[in-house]
């Protein structure tokens, strides 16, 4: 699979999402992960994890896509950060994937942002199809915002949503710096995608 965390928004746990997700492929065959922010968070979390991390490649560039050509070769699955507010990165970046997954927390200032990105997702399905799901991440556990944000995503605005949500844990801020070995409940949302590549596939 070649997946893609898009979000014009920042602060929505797309690189937590992004690492935790390749630590997921990597038992599966080998995996690539794609920095492709500027700030590099991914890029100082498999320096300071070391051996056992996926392998990490730097590239914040606008022809990601084309570079990835090469790069992703031997690679089973790649899995891209894109960072907040850069459009020309995040279109390259879907435009290398076939799955976009949207992180974003069920607070309404995050839910009324993601019109930016839907709008960018929209430009380029017209150029190349893709699946795309949205992940809730950051849900405070024993509160109604996250069902209230499924309520709102899924039935009023029909957009396509993970069954699996991520809770807000320090479990998963404490593991900066670390190889993964624990995915948490990124386990569900991985064997979602595992599901959905399946079905496309017989459905091909």
């Amino acid at each position: 699979m070649r997946v893609a965390m898009v979000n014009q928004k920042g602060g929505v746990g797309k690189s937590t999402s992004a690492v935790y997700l390749a630590a997921g492929f990597a038992r599966y065959g080998r995996t690539l992960l794609v920095d492709a922010d500027p700030q590099g968070t991914v890029l100082s979390w498999s320096e300071l994890a070391g051996d056992g991390f996926p392998p990490v490649v730097s590239l914040p560039t606008r022809d990601l896509r084309r570079r990835l050509r090469e790069l992703a070769q031997d690679y089973e699955h790649v899995v891209i950060d894109t960072p907040p507010g850069s459009p020309a990165i995040s279109r390259s970046a879907v435009l290398a994937a076939n799955f976009v997954i949207i992180p974003t927390s069920p607070t309404l200032v995050d839910l009324d942002r993601l019109r930016p990105t839907l709008e960018l997702l929209a430009e380029v399905e017209e150029q190349q199809p893709f699946q795309v799901r949205i992940l809730l991440t950051r849900v405070r556990a024993g509160t109604v915002s996250g069902r209230t944000a499924r309520e709102y995503l899924g039935d009023e605005a029909e957009l396509p949503l993970f069954e699996a949500m991520i809770t807000l844990r320090e479990f998963y801020g404490a593991a900066f710096g670390l190889v993964i070995e624990n995915l948490g409940e990124y386990a569900d949302v991985l064997q979602e995608l595992i599901v959905i590549e399946a079905q496309a596939g017989v459905r091909a």
